[in-house]
């Protein structure tokens, strides 16, 4: 099972642009994906356990292993991208 942890935060600027854009485009591509948004002030003990200090951060994990982090600046086709990469690789 390939899911995708979006970290985000409320007084996150980058978060609230980069959240309308990347998650619909992730569900509407690869409906596989199970897609969790993480607030890090309503769950600060998840976002520690899983080292988020800087936001947005994307982890994409496989089978509840982490495969791939992005953190900072990314953009919306490289997570696609990622994704696509890794759904064919795990046909």
């Amino acid at each position: 099972m390939i899911e995708l942890l979006f970290f985000s935060g409320k007084t996150c600027g980058v978060c609230q642009v980069l959240k309308p854009k990347l998650l619909p485009a992730v569900q509407e591509e690869f409906p596989e994906v199970n897609v969790r948004v993480i607030d890090v002030e309503e769950e600060a003990e998840l976002a520690g356990q899983s080292m988020v200090f800087t936001l947005p951060v994307v982890i994409i994990k496989f089978d509840g292993q982490e495969m791939h982090r992005f953190a900072r600046s990314f953009s919306v086709y490289e997570v696609l991208n990622y994704l696509d990469r890794l759904v064919k690789m795990t046909q």
